[in-house]
């Protein structure tokens, strides 16, 4: 990712990205905005994450993007 994106998109004050326990309360809690996704990586992919790699996936059918990396 270049230092460019990384610092931008980073440096949204209005975006959250919290650890919050696994339940429809703490969901709800946190609150869906305009919508919510819900994405479930394996233990191969949390492995390949601390391991330097970044995972790519496609949000709602193709119309976006997302890339998920480790913060360093």
């Amino acid at each position: 990712m270049s230092d460019y994106l990384s610092d931008t998109s980073m440096n949204n004050h209005d975006d959250r990205i919290e650890t919050i326990e696994n339940t429809a309360e703490a969901r709800a809690n946190f609150g869906e905005n305009y919508g919510a996704f819900e994405i479930r990586l394996t233990s191969e992919q949390v492995e390949a994450l601390l391991a330097g790699k970044v995972v790519a996936f496609d949000i709602n059918g193709r119309e976006y993007t997302g890339f998920l990396s480790l913060k360093k």
